[in-house]
């Protein structure tokens, strides 16, 4: 049945069964395609990813999740999560109060994604180079449209803990 719900996705390419760009494994080759990807014992959460991103057959989640579970060195190694303490954020009361920022990237491209709190608008711009000073570029774009928020927020990645991009932010103060 799982193949019947998937049919109107599942194409084929160079003689591969394909459910959207993963490819569809057949039984025989399951358990081979497992040991590959356990090999270097990423843990379930990793393992997981990596074959989304390339492979799919029913019940493949059950199977990662049964070959870590039963792998004594996943089990002997496995790290526990350090508990993250969550920050409060206040509550928004109007548009662009608070905007959260960071970069995605798909298909080779890479995205500046701006994120009101109070609406949840996306603000998205495809970005040919992620430097500080094209994220300003962008970000000041953003502002003229919507207005300057009282607080933004990032991953403190690279552009973002420049000292151009402080500069920046000093001056919207």
């Amino acid at each position: 049945m799982p193949f019947f719900r998937k049919r109107e996705e599942i194409s084929t390419e160079f003689g591969c069964l394909l459910w959207d760009s993963r490819v569809i494994v057949p039984s025989k080759l399951q358990h081979r395609i497992i040991n590959e990807l356990h090999e270097a014992h990423p843990g379930m959460v990793r393992m997981k990813a990596l074959a989304r991103s390339y492979v799919w057959w029913p019940g493949l989640d059950d199977d990662i999740v049964r070959e870590v579970r039963d792998c004594l060195n996943c089990q002997q190694t496995q790290r526990q999560s350090p508990s993250a303490v969550l920050h409060p954020w206040k509550w928004c009361t109007q548009p662009f109060q608070r905007v959260h920022i960071d970069f995605a990237e798909k298909d080779g491209k890479n995205y500046f994604v701006a994120v009101d709190s109070f609406s949840k608008w996306p603000e998205i711009a495809v970005m040919n180079t992620t430097t500080a000073s094209k994220t300003i570029d962008v970000l000041r774009a953003t502002f003229a449209r919507f207005g300057l928020p009282e607080e933004i927020v990032s991953n403190n990645g690279p552009q973002f803990i420049s000292e151009e991009f402080a500069t920046f932010y000093k001056r919207m103060e």
